[in-house]
């Protein structure tokens, strides 16, 4: 499932700056740079996944949203489309002043990231619901899994005794 589309940035920032940001041409017709475009929202995925795999196992199985006609699909969590348009568009400018609006929005969502890491901030399912699996502690999440049993390590002659 990819978190963000070429159209969700569209959406989000228009279809101006997308062009101004990936036609290195600038010669009139100018036409958005898709699959630039696609490359810089796969980093983005991938660094979102970096944070969400800490809390979820991955792939996400998505949001269950209801389209029409009763049929459903899975879809992102808002927030994820929105946090992976801001990295996307972030990549996709070469120089950037740190106070740049771009910029601070790139720095809100690595903080947002690490609250839903860190277990500050849930991803949420606006139509109900969960956006995937909670891990439990095991390999993916970096905590230590124990087991505990009753059995002592090794075996004596004591415990061979009877068995022929």
């Amino acid at each position: 499932m990819n978190y963000a589309t070429v159209d969700d940035m569209v959406k989000r920032f228009g279809e101006l700056e997308l062009i101004q940001l990936t036609d290195d041409e600038n010669i009139p017709p100018s036409v958005i740079d898709i699959p630039f475009v696609e490359v810089k929202l796969a980093d983005a995925q991938s660094f979102v996944d970096g944070y969400v795999g800490q809390v979820y196992r991955l792939p996400l199985t998505g949001c269950v949203k209801f389209v029409a006609g009763g049929a459903q699909e899975y879809v992102p969590p808002p927030v994820l489309t929105r946090l992976t348009c801001d990295l996307a568009r972030y990549y996709l400018y070469d120089d950037l002043a740190p106070e740049a609006e771009v910029y601070r929005r790139y720095q809100a969502a690595v903080k947002e990231l690490d609250a839903i890491a860190n277990g500050k901030a849930q991803l949420a399912c606006p139509w109900g619901g969960s956006p995937g699996q909670p891990l439990t502690a095991d390999a993916q999440s970096g905590d230590e899994v124990q087991t505990v049993s009753s059995f002592r390590r090794g075996i004596t002659d004591d415990d061979l005794r009877g068995f022929a």
